[in-house]
């Protein structure tokens, strides 16, 4: 398969939610990797999807209206609408998420375990 990518992917693991017919109905997914315009989504293969359709990942206050650009199996692509994205987009995702502080405090454990 040929790589269309126009930004480099971010790996995630964050849970999102599809949304369609004006928010009667809700589909889980994980996020597995995103960029600046898109992104792939694990949702059950069994399950049909909208086109277009709006993703929410709820952890990094981020909502996007999408096209699907492939499918397969229990992985989807999908285009960002928004054509242009902030530069701090990126780093948001990759910053650990401030409400979980038992994973904070481990982490900075971690950090001052390494500089010594």
């Amino acid at each position: 398969m040929q790589q269309t990518r126009h930004h480099p992917r971010i790996r995630s693991f964050l849970k999102g939610e599809i949304i369609h017919s004006a928010g009667a109905i809700r589909i889980e997914c994980t996020v597995r990797d995103l960029s600046h315009d898109g992104a792939r989504l694990q949702v059950p293969r069994s399950v049909p999807l909208p086109d277009p359709l709006d993703l929410n990942m709820l952890q990094r206050n981020i909502h996007e209206r999408c096209t699907i650009t492939w499918r397969h199996g229990d992985e989807v692509g999908v285009n960002f609408h928004t054509a242009k994205r902030p530069d701090s987009w990126p780093e948001q995702l990759q910053q650990p998420m401030t409400n979980d502080r038992a994973l904070q405090v481990r982490m900075d454990r971690l950090a001052a375990e390494r500089r010594e």
